[in-house]
């Protein structure tokens, strides 16, 4: 058949595909029609006319139809009410016995509260703090024991309780990583609290009235530390009783539910937050109109995460998601030439890695030895000069720069080659973790690619060279596209100039899990930090004896092994999350995977009967 004739037999179809795909409202059914019908057109034309614009236009429309396909499958809109009106109800259903636990855990820990109060009354300035105590008592004398809820602006009282909640919740959650005794602290630390805290007001002949005001936002806010608690016992729960799974299988499903109840209490924190912000301080309010509010509260948390969970619990699950973990357990390895959502891209990390934890953390171990010995070799003076750190919560900011940083230190070249052999080790340690794990062929490397990549790690390592705020916006801006530049480059599937593109052309996709990774990576390093540190120098002061200098010279030297392997760790994370990306801007750019799939099309398919050319 000439062009011509292949052309007009078909172009009413085409325009008509065209016009279906213009429309707001998509019908997946129609599009999987057109896109398997597009495909069937476009593989004859790249058979008969492999050189003309016929087989372009085809290629377009092929890939807008795959694009579409893909934005409209189940799985964005859908699956934000599916999460909070199915999955998560099925989780908390699941995991009622953590959460019931925690409930105890809390509740005795007030109870020791009150008690504690009523045998020493000195206790509360112990638990609250002398300066709380002392305002408090003022505002009682001065006839407005509430007066502490109107002394800031609603907008920022609120912003400051939210985020205070959420990083409190945090971290009673993510505490149940140390096999749950860290959250049964954080509870009965807050339990405790709160029972000093409520039976003071209690003592002061004001229980009503604080009662009344307290619990506005409490109800949601106390019961959300309550839940957060659960949601770190039942992470913990996989370490401490693994069943018939490994123990990291069982931590990985634990955590995941654990990390679902967890995401599930922040819009409660939000809606705490603007209560505590907006409406505590009106204490003028009638007090039957504040316990029907209070009731009300209490009322939805137990609809929502006692009864509700066994209404959906009883429902059998729909088909397509209960497979979901055993489809997931069984992929062997990753296929690359494929558009992945943020979400996906993230999973598929961890899964990456989570198959490869041995590699990862050996790597990363000697690496980091090796780093760290190098580090202090080269230095001619005591150790406890060589890095200056910062406890601070946003201090892990500081003291990774402060482990990269070359020039803004006045520590020359040198140090400035060793930062970039520290991060070529860990590109080339995430590189053959990421290989081992998916479908791709490669080329043996070379000395050039070699070199190369070394080359990117000098590059970076002079972004991460100068001050705090020139790396940072080394960072932000260009860390992404070098990391995505690394791999493309060192694999040889894309230029300087087609990387460029890929990555800011699509920075959204391209920013989304470095962003986020980030934020996952902070808190957990500053408990790390602050929690697992303190315990490991407690313990090494308790069974070395030294001098100060020593002391203090041996701590710079562990405190620079732990930051290089925390850092490490996100590093690689980073290097796999940019590599499993890089074929997702390929394919969005160049439909690599497409093209494949339309290859093995055949000529003739029949669709619904009928038959295309």
């Amino acid at each position: 058949m000439r062009e011509t004739e292949f052309i007009e037999k078909n172009k009413k179809k085409w325009k008509r595909y065209e016009r279906a795909l213009d429309n707001d409202e998509q019908d997946p059914e129609l599009l999987s029609q057109l896109y398997v019908h597009t495909t069937d057109d476009l593989s004859y034309s790249r058979t008969f006319y492999p050189n003309r614009s016929v087989r372009v236009y085809l290629n377009g429309l092929a890939q807008r139809t795959f694009l579409h396909i893909y934005r409209g499958r189940r799985g964005e809109t859908g699956r934000f009410f599916t999460f909070w009106t199915d999955e998560l109800p099925r989780v908390v259903f699941a995991q009622r016995r953590a959460l019931l636990i925690s409930l105890g855990v809390f509740v005795l820990a007030m109870l020791i509260g009150i008690v504690s109060y009523r045998i020493d009354p000195g206790f509360a300035e112990t638990i609250l703090g002398e300066y709380y105590m002392n305002m408090t008592q003022e505002n009682i004398k001065s006839g407005d024991p509430m007066a502490v809820y109107k002394q800031m602006s609603p907008f920022n009282m609120s912003l400051r309780i939210t985020l205070n909640n959420i990083f409190v919740a945090f971290m009673t959650f993510i505490a149940g990583a140390f096999f749950a005794v860290g959250t049964i602290v954080q509870l009965i630390r807050n339990g405790v609290m709160l029972g000093v805290f409520q039976y003071f007001f209690y003592d002061q002949g004001i229980f009503q009235e604080s009662f009344l005001t307290i619990w506005i936002h409490g109800a949601l806010e106390i019961s959300s530390i309550v839940i957060a608690g659960g949601a770190g016992l039942a992470m913990g729960r996989g370490l401490l009783f693994p069943g018939t799974h490994s123990r990291l299988t069982a931590f990985r499903n634990s955590a995941r539910d654990g990390l679902k109840i967890m995401l599930g209490t922040v819009p409660l924190f939000i809606i705490a937050g603007f209560l505590e912000g907006y409406l505590t301080r009106h204490t003028e309010l009638a007090d039957g109109i504040r316990a029907m509010f209070i009731i009300l509260c209490f009322a939805f948390i137990l609809w929502y995460y006692v009864f509700y969970p066994r209404r959906v619990a009883a429902r059998p699950r729909r088909e397509e998601e209960a497979p979901a973990r055993a489809t997931a357990a069984n992929t062997e390895r990753v296929k690359l030439k494929q558009i992945r959502t943020s979400g996906d891209n993230l999973t598929t990390t961890f899964s990456i890695l989570r198959s490869n934890t041995a590699l990862l953390f050996g790597g990363i171990f000697v690496g980091t030895l090796v780093f760290c010995l190098l580090s202090f070799f080269f230095y001619d003076s005591a150790a406890s000069t060589r890095y200056i750190f910062d406890g601070q919560f946003w201090g892990d900011f500081h003291n990774v720069h402060e482990l990269t940083t070359s020039f803004s230190r006045s520590r020359g070249l040198l140090y400035l080659l060793l930062v970039a052999a520290g991060f070529y080790g860990l590109l080339r340690l995430s590189f053959e973790i990421f290989w081992r794990s998916t479908d791709i062929e490669l080329l043996p490397a070379n000395w050039r690619s070699e070199a190369f990549l070394y080359l990117i790690c000098v590059a970076i390592a002079l972004g991460f060279a100068f001050s705090g705020t020139i790396a940072g916006l080394f960072a932000f801006l260009l860390l992404p596209f070098l990391m995505a530049f690394a791999y493309a480059g060192y694999s040889g599937l894309a230029s300087l100039k087609e990387t460029f593109r890929f990555v800011y052309t699509n920075l959204l996709s391209a920013y989304s899990n470095f962003l986020l990774i980030i934020i996952m990576a902070v808190p957990c390093m500053w408990l790390m930090d602050t929690t697992v540190g303190n315990l490991l120098f407690a313990f090494l002061d308790w069974i070395f004896y030294a001098d100060a200098i020593t002391i203090d010279n041996a701590n710079v030297v562990l405190q620079s092994f732990s930051y290089w392997f925390l850092f490490s760790i996100v590093f690689s994370i980073w290097a796999i999350s940019f590599s499993l990306n890089f074929y997702h801007l390929r394919e969005v750019e160049k439909a690599d995977g497409l093209l494949d799939r339309i290859e093995n099309v055949g000529n003739k398919r029949r669709i619904r009967g009928m038959e295309m050319e």
